[in-house]
């Protein structure tokens, strides 16, 4: 299941890679400019959101304590602190995509046809575990790549894509 869903998640990946290769460590706590977040969040956010996709599908959190910190409703307030590198975050990020896409790739119709039961999602067409997978590795994650292609243009630099 999900081909179309992977493939695109996979194209975002290498995307996310182009741009965090222009976003230097010191550069982690600063908010972007128009949507106020910054990279630290960001990274944090899809990181942990990528682990709670894995959920779903029989996986579990590896970072629970990430949860308050970047989950879904969280303040995007971080304080630096030791274990939130640059290279700590790309590394969980990227290994919670390709995680969640590997168990999406085995998923059954049959398991991800109930709902899912994310609160935020009341009364929107988004309904079942399969909606959830599908909207997690796509708009989600460009949703918040496209906030750090803005935290990268903040610094001055010219487009990528």
């Amino acid at each position: 299941m999900f081909e179309n869903e992977i493939a695109i998640n996979q194209l975002q990946l290498k995307q996310l890679a182009t741009i965090v290769a222009d976003l230097p460590e010191e550069c982690l706590f600063t908010r972007g400019q128009g949507h106020g977040h910054p990279p630290v969040w960001i990274l944090g956010h899809l990181a942990i959101v990528g682990e709670m996709g894995q959920t779903f599908l029989g996986g579990s959190l590896t970072h629970p304590s990430w949860v308050p910190l970047f989950g879904p409703g969280s303040s995007d307030d971080v304080q630096p602190e030791e274990s939130l590198t640059r290279d700590a975050l790309i590394t969980s990020l990227n290994q919670a995509y390709e995680t969640l896409q590997s168990l999406a790739a085995e998923a059954k119709p049959e398991d991800v046809a109930g709902p899912h039961g994310i609160e935020l999602f009341d009364g929107s067409p988004i309904q079942t575990v399969s909606h959830a997978i599908a909207l997690l590795l796509t708009n989600h994650f460009a949703f918040h790549l496209a906030q750090l292609s803005s935290c990268r243009r903040d610094r001055g630099l010219g487009p990528i894509f």
